[in-house]
Parts: C-alpha cells; structure tokens; sequence
C-alpha cells in the first residue's frame, strides 16, 4: 500500500526475503516499486530515522529510483522475458491498471525449463 509505513515495507520485505515490493494504492491500482535502494536512500537523507519514526513514515514519502515496468493481464510471454531481463519480478495488471500479481525471474525461469524439457529430442534415441 502507498500509504504504508516504512516500518510495515521493511517488515514485509525482510520476512519474505524481498530485495523491492510493488507499491499498491488504496483503489488497488499499480503505482511502484519500492527496493531496499529506495529505502536506504531514504534513511540516508533522513539519517536522524529511527525505528520508532520509521513506523509513521509513510512509503509515500520514500522517493523511488526506477519503477518495474509492469504488464498487461493479457501479455504475451514474449513481452515479459523482454522485461524480465532487468527486473526482479513483473507488476501484472489489467486493462484499468489495477494490481492482479506479480510474476517473479525464478516463475520465468521454471518455465523456460519445462519449455525446454517439453521440446527436448534425444538424439542418441534417434539412431
């Protein structure tokens, strides 16, 4: 949510093993993506942060550096190897920008590797 707090972002990321989170507004709609950059540059020019502020600090206020590009619910898979290329995960939505998931690079790559395994020809069998 966009109008969480840093200390809920930092929370969220650090027990699910997060290096960014897609930052959601209250009407569902895809705004961002919040890294662990974000928020250490944010502590940086805040450098008096503490835990206790970091609690009313809304993420919001935290000054984002590059946001995933996301994709259209409709996407081909084509589309989202193009942009998964320089991103962790893929902010997927529909046709009114709101929030339906997010496709991460190991999703991806797990199916790259049934692709991979589907069309696989022994050759040696052939002889």
């Amino acid at each position: 949510m966009e109008d969480a707090t840093l200390n809920k972002a930092l929370q969220k990321m650090e027990n699910r093993n997060f290096s960014a989170v897609p930052v959601i507004s209250r009407t569902g709609k895809y705004v961002g993506t919040l890294t662990a950059s974000d928020i250490l540059g944010c502590i940086k020019e805040n450098f008096d942060l503490s835990i206790k502020k970091s609690a009313s600090f809304p993420v919001n206020r935290i000054r984002r550096v590059r946001d995933n590009s996301p994709v259209s619910v409709n996407a081909k898979m084509e589309d989202i190897l193009d942009i998964i290329q320089n991103q962790n995960f893929v902010p997927v939505v529909d046709d009114e920008n709101n929030f339906i998931g997010i496709i991460t690079r190991k999703e991806v790559i797990k199916w790259l590797r049934r692709q991979v395994d589907e069309n696989y020809i022994d050759v040696d069998y052939l002889k």
